[in-house]
């Protein structure tokens, strides 16, 4: 299967707003894979339904095919890599989504069991993963431990210039979180930091605007 073809046409299924015509097309697609014995192909296409059915809050459906792609992992001798990985947060996210933070944090470490034997410790996948499992310990009621997590993915986003909305963003968010614990003065500090990266940013005004906002709310608390 060509699967740069297939992610060119599943590209532009949502670039044309045509929602309706994703499930169909993954599902025929995966068949084709299947017939194809093109296990790759068919770990992709699985992965890519199982992210559709969550953004589409169909998450018992999402946690189903993220199930059968962990399977296919170990069917196709793909324990410990990184498509393993990609899988397991892909599945996590599906637990967490779906209310089982609990689950979703245990997938969420044996992705980073494997990030660790394969990237650096500065790659940019660890960002998306940090902040995964801070939503989780957050949803978990463990504090500490999200605010650990966001600090990580901000020290891997601030080094690198292409990404300074997702450092904003991650700053922000860092801010919430202390704000959450009447951590005043790490709060402030962190919107701050949100609202410095997208100063030049000027496709991002609204969300800078959002950010100052909160600036302004925190210096109050914050004296």
């Amino acid at each position: 299967m060509n699967i740069t073809a297939f992610y060119q046409h599943l590209d532009g299924l949502f670039a044309a707003g045509q929602i309706e015509q994703v499930e169909p097309y993954l599902l025929t697609q995966m068949v084709m894979a299947n017939q194809e014995h093109d296990a790759d192909a068919s770990l992709a296409i699985i992965n890519e339904l199982t992210g559709f059915y969550r953004s589409q809050q169909r998450f018992e459906e999402a946690i189903r095919v993220a199930e059968q792609a962990l399977d296919l992992c170990s069917k196709e001798y793909r324990l410990g890599s990184l498509s393993h990985a990609t899988t397991l947060l892909n599945a996590a996210t599906a637990y967490r989504f779906a209310g089982q933070s609990q689950k979703a944090l245990e997938l969420f470490q044996q992705c980073q069991a494997i990030y660790e034997e394969k990237l650096s410790p500065m790659d940019e996948h660890y960002a998306g993963l940090y902040n995964n499992m801070s939503a989780a310990y957050s949803d978990l009621g463990q504090l500490d431990q999200a605010a650990a997590c966001l600090m990580h993915a901000a020290v891997i986003m601030d080094g690198l210039p292409a990404h300074a909305v997702e450092s904003a963003v991650t700053h922000a968010n860092l801010a919430a979180l202390y704000a959450k614990q009447q951590n005043w003065a790490n709060a402030k500090a962190h919107i701050a930091s949100a609202c410095s990266f997208l100063k030049d940013q000027p496709q991002a005004a609204d969300k800078l605007a959002q950010f100052q906002a909160m600036q302004e709310m925190f210096s109050k608390y914050a004296g």
